[in-house]
């Protein structure tokens, strides 16, 4: 595989996450590779909103992402949005909040987490 050459995949589907999961199993490979041996995983939807959902990544493309990457995964997986209100009031809106029990993920608003200046 060539790492200069960024790796796509266009798919289509009659629903949002049929259509991310084809998308995703077609580098299925590429991806087990990416994540192999990795002690954390980010996932990191876009919230522009915390209650339009037309702003925000819809929770069936997470979900077909965590589809992909649950069984692959030996570490951690976290899901982290900073919106641009409230990150954990979005992800009650969206239906975000399932995902820690469906998949036993963390979730985590990056606007209230520590950081460290490097």
């Amino acid at each position: 595989m060539n790492r200069d050459k960024p790796i796509v995949a266009v798919s289509r589907g009659t629903s949002r996450y049929e259509a991310v999961k084809k998308a995703l199993d077609a580098i299925h490979d590429d991806i087990a590779r990416s994540i192999k041996g990795k002690r954390r995983i980010l996932i990191k939807p876009n919230f522009v909103s915390d209650s339009v959902q037309l702003a925000a990544t819809h929770v069936d493309v997470v979900k077909a992402l965590l589809d992909t990457i649950v069984p692959l995964a030996t570490g951690e997986i976290i899901i982290g949005e900073g919106s641009y209100g409230d990150t954990f009031k979005g992800y009650r809106n969206f239906g975000y909040m399932n995902l820690k029990s469906e998949y036993g993920v963390e979730l985590l608003d990056l606007n209230s987490d520590e950081y460290v200046e490097a």
